[in-house]
């Protein structure tokens, strides 16, 4: 009699500790992806201010880009253009999904102005 209730002991342990386990064991999934906003000032001569230069694989960055110039410019990132020249005062969005680390050129009318950092 002892004996089974050593037995059935050991068993309940066995079942209390699995139990949380088994819990615990379902697949992970790869968590949603960091949606970010990319403030882009076009100055004087095509001079560029970013709000932020670096950002991770996996996010989505929305550049929202003001020419603050008296003339039109067109600008681009990683070679991903604005689909026509943005005019002076006016603002533009262009959205890219980061999937690939590297350094991507920023470029005002085909000259490279500086580089966005995926890590």
């Amino acid at each position: 009699m002892k004996r089974t209730l050593v037995l059935i002991s050991l068993l309940a342990a066995l079942v209390a500790v699995a139990l949380p386990a088994a819990g615990g064991a379902r697949p992970q999934t790869t968590a949603p992806g960091y949606n970010f906003k990319i403030a882009v000032s076009i100055k004087k001569g095509g001079l560029v201010v970013m709000s932020r230069s670096t950002a991770k694989r996996g996010w989505l960055a929305h550049f929202v880009i003001t020419n603050r110039d008296t003339k039109p410019h067109r600008f681009d990132v990683g070679g991903l253009p604005v689909k026509k020249p943005i005019a002076p005062g006016a603002t533009a969005k262009l959205g890219s999904y980061l999937e690939s680390r590297g350094a991507y050129k920023v470029r005002v009318d085909g000259v490279v102005r500086g580089y966005f950092n995926v890590v």
